[in-house]
């Protein structure tokens, strides 16, 4: 199933023209990258950020306001923020695991 999502996403970005003119396009991948996690070269390539580095800076963002908080009800709000973006995390991680 998850093949098939792909194959249709990437037959429609070949379609759009999407993969014309990439960086490094026909350029070997340098040996260093064989050895990585791809989907973290292809994010890293692409200046985008993979979902766990998008929801930690997103912890680490409330974390900071937490720190500045002062009223009780305002650092409850921002704990419970905290905790929901964690959770979000582990599902996150669990699902790519399953992928991998």
């Amino acid at each position: 199933m998850f093949s098939l999502l792909v194959d249709a996403a990437f037959k429609r970005a070949q379609n759009n023209g999407d993969l014309e003119n990439l960086p490094g396009a026909g350029k070997p991948i340098a040996p260093s990258n064989l050895n990585s996690d791809p989907f973290a070269h292809v994010y890293g390539e692409s200046g985008g950020m993979t979902p766990f580095s998008d929801i930690q800076s997103r912890i680490r963002e409330a974390r900071k306001r937490l720190t500045e908080a002062t009223e009780p009800a305002q650092r409850k709000a921002i704990q419970t923020e905290i905790s929901s973006l964690e959770t979000r995390k582990a599902i996150e991680m669990e699902t790519w695991k399953r992928y991998d």
